[in-house]
């Protein structure tokens, strides 16, 4: 199962895999362990088992297993500063699963200029825009990463 589907706009996302085709609330996020509780949680409410952004298989191998991350896509720091209630924040259809490397490449993400959203529509909306821009953005820095590794500048020796 391929868990990105074409949106309206011709994108891709993975929210219309979600119950209700991520357009509605799905319960808030609990547990202290990624893959024994609100991951695996997560997995089991969407079916979804490869990095959002990249599309690492994240449960085919045990290496895999370890690498999987839940992320916030409207970023904690963007819903607090927009005053966006917790139970929109903090619920299972504002993340996606991805592997540690595309969370890491995620951070510090600084939405570009969006209206506040008052309604949970409105918020569905910026969140899907700003799961697209992420998704470039950390697309570019595994292009980046990929040719500093090329480099292999661990054979360099330094005296």
């Amino acid at each position: 199962m391929d868990i990105n589907t074409t949106h309206d706009q011709g994108h891709l996302l993975p929210f219309s895999e979600y119950p209700q085709q991520g357009r509605a609330l799905l319960g808030i996020v609990t547990g202290a362990n990624c893959r024994h509780e609100y991951g695996l949680h997560f997995q089991q409410r969407t079916g979804q088992y490869q990095c959002a952004y990249c599309g690492h298989n994240l449960v085919e191998k045990y290496k895999d297993w370890l690498t999987m991350a839940l992320d916030h896509v409207v970023p904690d720091s963007v819903c607090k500063a927009w005053n966006i209630p917790h139970e929109w924040k903090e619920d299972y259809s504002n993340r996606v699963l991805c592997c540690t490397a595309c969370n890491t490449f995620g951070n510090r993400y600084a939405p570009k200029n969006y209206p506040c959203p008052t309604t949970l529509d409105a918020f569905y909306d910026v969140r899907d825009r700003i799961f697209l821009e992420r998704k470039a953005i950390i697309e570019e820095k595994h292009q980046a990463e990929e040719a500093f590794f090329k480099q292999q500048l661990w054979k360099q020796r330094i005296d």
